[in-house]
């Protein structure tokens, strides 16, 4: 169980890293690769969804700023916090 749970874990930290560097490109905005494109398909079917909620729900002055990475970074820790108490229950 313990190694489900690490396991996880693991990629819910390498889904944040690339929430992370997703972020970083979006600031510098280097020339379309490879790389590049692997990373928005990687991110962007998560963001996209929570985008157009966010559109649909926040006033028109909030949506100057994309929220939507900070709310999946929002949601990747209640994930990582279900999952341990999940796998963990006597811990809770």
């Amino acid at each position: 169980m313990r190694l489900i749970y690490t396991l996880l874990s693991w990629a819910l930290s390498l889904y944040e890293l690339a929430l992370l560097v997703y972020v970083i490109l979006s600031w510098v905005r280097p020339a379309a690769n490879q790389w590049t494109e692997l990373l928005r398909a990687i991110v962007e079917p998560v963001l996209r969804p929570i985008r157009r909620i966010l559109m649909a729900k926040l006033p028109v002055r909030w949506q100057i700023i994309d929220w939507s990475v900070a709310v999946a970074w929002l949601l990747l820790g209640l994930l990582r916090r279900v999952l341990s108490m999940i796998f963990f229950p006597l811990m809770w």
